[in-house]
């Protein structure tokens, strides 16, 4: 922190001659650079330093107790909620009001004694505003002294003996055993998989927010290990975050060489790669997805809340549980402008989801701040793979896994090698995985075949009449898949089924003819058809145009046009209706 000169270096003639009353100086000139001089003689004196100790009263020595113990420094908006603020006022004021003579606070009392000065330091939110102690002053200050007559205690103001003192509420106290515990485990992962492949095969609209449109959700839904909304949506903002989803041609893709790199990762590789991709992404931010907040304009890096948190939790013992309350309370006492700069809780605009009310001002920190921190703790560390949770009384727990540790500490990711398990096929074309089978090897089976069940029942999959066009509209021919299936159940011989299948499929996928099931969109007029094609947003779920009134719809996109005609104000029946799953 700067020193004494420095800190009088900022202050005017009357402001300086305030500070030297309080100190006992008389003035002999009223020279600025003699009275800095005097100033400064006088209050690095170890003797008029303790003289003026004296005089304080036990809260503003408490005050400055507190402030030296943070090495003597502290963020502007923490010191004013604890000891009031500092009024504004130039010389003139100051001179004609003689405000120093009844200070509004513990703060401006401190502050016209000299004792703390008003700065700017860097802080992780940027820079922001501080009270400081100049560091000469603070060497000769005696901290230790307090005002309190130790000699004649009574009894009854002892602390009790250390057998009778309740253990802490603080967040990093033991917790017991957890009545419930959600261990953490690396679903994220295959359901990232998942996504992977539906995207690649399925025509989606890439929206603004990023996530999926309603007919799309309904059908991954049934696919992935655990389909909670809040979880599907973090996974979408990571991918996109990462890289590994992006727009093209105005549907929702997977960006090629990102996916297959993270895809033919390891299963310990892949959660290293989201975790710390998560810890350093600006492009998703917890606090517009935190639950019960409607974000409408926020200034916060959100890297920010996860650096605080992971700090925090490096520092407990391995296997400790702590308390998601505690952490949060105990982030707020230490650092609650974490993500704010200057301390700043006035000029973002959010809202409660239940009742619309805004919440301003740092009384709404556990609204805004920390709900996030509650999020971020129960949401993205455990769907990572990080967290362990639990219950404990009511209350939710937390413990931080072998990841976990590894990326709150930096180093030493486990590393583990993955179990190698090959697919089994079936002799009608079924072909059924586990979570064990490489996710890009069962990215690559979706591309070509029929999706049958979820995959809490095991993956399955078919081969299919369906299913192989997609494989020849994507530029897949017969040998590629033979080559794929011999590689992945580990023999040359397939099912007779599969080579029959395969066989006629070889021989007729180049066909001069085909006989198609199709869903046509048909409208009343030439006119009305070019309209619609003319109609970008539209145009994308259509392929080739049958007649001047009709046009071919990609397979499963009869909802997604119907929804965007309705946007457009034409209104269409869906006939045969239905999102079917890909295949």
């Amino acid at each position: 922190m700067p020193n004494l000169e420095h800190a009088l270096r900022d202050y005017d003639p009357v402001m300086l001659a305030v500070i030297a009353a309080r100190w006992d100086i008389d003035l002999e000139s009223h020279s600025v650079t003699d009275i800095r001089g005097a100033l400064l003689q006088v209050m690095l004196d170890p003797n008029a330093a303790a003289a003026v100790w004296d005089r304080l009263d036990d809260e503003q020595r408490g005050a400055m107790q507190i402030l030296l113990g943070a090495r003597g420094t502290m963020a502007a908006p923490k010191f004013y909620r604890l000891y009031g603020e500092i009024r504004e006022m130039g010389p003139g004021r100051l001179e004609r009001e003689k405000l120093y003579l009844d200070p509004a606070s513990v703060a401006e009392a401190l502050y016209y004694r000299g004792l703390i000065a008003r700065g700017f330091d860097e802080a992780a939110a940027g820079p922001q505003a501080v009270i400081y102690v100049p560091s000469d002053l603070a060497r000769v200050l005696p901290a230790h002294r307090t005002g309190f007559d130790l000699s004649q205690a009574d009894e009854d103001d002892l602390p009790p003996d250390e057998d009778d003192e309740p253990l802490p509420e603080g967040w990093s106290s033991p917790a017991d055993q957890p009545e419930e515990i959600w261990a953490a485990d690396t679903t994220l992962v295959d359901d990232l998989a998942t996504v992977l492949a539906y995207l690649q095969v399925a025509a989606v609209e890439a929206r603004p927010d990023g996530q999926l449109p309603p007919s799309h959700l309904d059908t991954l839904r049934h696919f992935l290990l655990k389909p909670e909304d809040d979880r599907l949506a973090f996974l979408l903002g990571l991918a996109r975050a990462l890289g590994l989803l992006a727009p093209r041609d105005g549907l929702l893709k997977p960006v090629s060489h990102n996916a297959r790199r993270w895809l033919e990762a390891p299963r310990s590789e892949q959660v290293r790669l989201l975790a710390a991709g998560w810890r350093e992404t600006t492009d998703f931010n917890e606090l517009f997805h935190t639950p019960g907040l409607v974000v409408e304009t926020a200034g916060n890096d959100p890297r920010l809340g996860r650096a605080m948190i992971l700090n925090y939790l490096a520092d407990l013992p391995p296997d400790s549980w702590w308390i998601v309350t505690g952490v949060v309370g105990e982030i707020r006492e230490i650092d609650a402008d974490f993500q704010r700069p200057g301390g700043d809780y006035e000029s973002w605009y959010i809202r409660r989801a239940e009742g619309g009310d805004y919440l301003l001002g740092f009384e709404s920190w556990d609204g805004v701040e920390g709900a996030q921190l509650r999020y971020i703790l129960t949401g993205p560390l455990h769907w990572l793979g990080l967290a362990d949770l639990g219950r404990y009384a009511g209350g939710l727990l937390g413990r931080l896994n072998a990841y976990g540790r590894a990326l709150a500490a930096g180093k030493g990711w486990p590393a583990r090698p993955d179990e190698a398990e090959a697919l089994r096929l079936q002799d009608n074309g079924t072909a059924e995985v586990s979570r064990r089978f490489s996710r890009y090897d069962r990215f690559q089976l979706a591309r070509f075949s029929e999706w049958l069940s979820g995959a809490a029942e095991g993956y399955r999959y078919r081969f299919s009449p369906r299913g192989l066009r997609r494989a020849s509209a994507q530029g897949i021919k017969e040998p590629h898949i033979r080559a794929f299936l011999t590689r992945t159940t580990g023999s040359d011989k397939l099912p007779e089924g599969v080579e029959a299948m395969l066989a006629r499929w070889g021989q007729t996928a180049e066909a001069d003819a085909t006989i198609e099931h199709l869903t046509v969109l048909r409208t009343r007029s030439a006119q009305a058809l070019d309209a619609v094609l003319n109609e970008p947003a539209v145009r994308r779920y259509l392929g080739a145009r049958l007649g001047p009134e009709a046009v071919i719809v990609r397979p499963g996109q009869g909802p997604a046009l119907q929804d965007a005609l309705a946007e457009h104000g034409l209104l269409a029946d869906l006939v045969d209706s239905g999102a079917d799953a890909p295949g």
